[in-house]
Parts: C-alpha cells; structure tokens; sequence
C-alpha cells in the first residue's frame, strides 16, 4: 500500500509540472490570407495594381473593399506569398507579354517578376509570382502588373467552365512562416558568386 501511495504521489506532481508547463507555453496564432478576383482585368496604364475581390479566408492580416489592391500585414513576421494569375488575352493577334510582380510599400520586390508571351485570345497560361519574406507590421503588399502594349486585350481573365467552379483571375496566398528574428543561417548551401 506504501509503495502504491508513492506512485500516486509521484504521478499526481508528475500531472502538475505539466499542467503548469502547459499554460505557460506561448501558441503561435496563425496569420495567413487566400483572396483571389473573379473579374478580368486588363491595364490601360502601366503599371498597374492588381485588385482581389474576393477573400476565401483570412486571419492576422487585413484586406478590405474599399482598398482591393492593398493587403496589410498586421504581424511582423516571414511570410511566404504565392501569387498565381490566369493571364491571357481578349483580341490581337501579335505577340505581346504580360509581367506580373510584387511590391512592398511602393518598392518592387527584387527577382518577384514572371513574364508570359501572348500570341492570341486562345492562349491562356497560369503564372506563379512567389517570395518568401520578412514583413513588418503595417507593411503593404500589392500585386503589379503591365503588358507590352495596353489597350490589346492582355491581362488575367477569370474563366467560367459549365459545370465547374469559377477559374479566378488571380489566387493570392499569404502564410506567416515563423517570427521575426527566430531564424538563423547554418550557413550550409551559401556561395557568394563573386567567389565563383
């Protein structure tokens, strides 16, 4: 009976250490965005911001109506963003591109730029824009966009298949990664170039 009440008592401190433990561990709220457009867009000036007129889900981060083309982080972080717009064209014939980018309050986001060749309204092509990033809080994200030559018909179409569901024109995704500063190099996988 002794040796019983000293496991009892071992397991009750046991349980207490990890109630206590439990409480004191800090949760990671998740931060994270998937917005997209279901309408076309095609610029008329170049460049141009991008507008996303729908949001699938959001949480940490703010995008509102009266601002399509803006997308606030609210928490300082890294974030992946993957953007993917459905480019094509509604008339022309000649070879024309389209580039799509990112900016970070008002600057362009270094090596963020894809490009796609357009030759007529039968060419559609899905583009993948991404970067992984550390924001600060209030940082504003837009997506840009120009085309060889406006008024062309180039741009990102929103498809409507019979049957199926909306083809967006653009799917922007945003996802907090880890928090600012927690990351460091091991320094494994690095070559500077000039070192070539």
């Amino acid at each position: 009976m002794h040796i019983f009440r000293n496991y009892l008592i071992k397991i009750n401190i046991i349980i207490k250490e990890f109630i206590r433990e439990s409480v004191n561990v800090k949760i990671m709220t998740t931060e994270f965005a998937q917005l997209c457009s279901i309408r076309d867009q095609r610029p008329k000036l170049n460049p141009t911001k991008i507008e996303l007129d729908q949001q699938d889900a959001i949480s940490g981060i703010e995008h509102y109506a009266e601002n399509p083309a803006d997308i606030r982080v609210l928490e300082t972080g890294t974030y992946v963003v993957i953007v993917a717009p459905q480019v094509g064209r509604s008339t022309g014939t000649t070879e024309r591109y389209i580039d799509v980018w990112l900016r970070k309050n008002g600057e362009d986001i270094p090596n963020s730029n894809v490009r796609r060749v357009l030759g007529n309204s039968k060419d559609k092509d899905v583009l993948v824009c991404q970067t992984m990033l550390p924001f600060k809080a209030g940082d504003i994200i837009n997506i840009m966009m120009s085309v060889e030559v406006p008024n062309e018909g180039l741009g990102i179409e929103a498809i409507r298949p019979n049957g199926e569901p909306v083809i967006p024109s653009i799917i922007y995704s945003m996802h907090k990664i880890g928090e600012a500063g927690r990351f460091v190099s091991t320094g494994r996988g690095q070559v500077k170039f000039s070192d070539r």
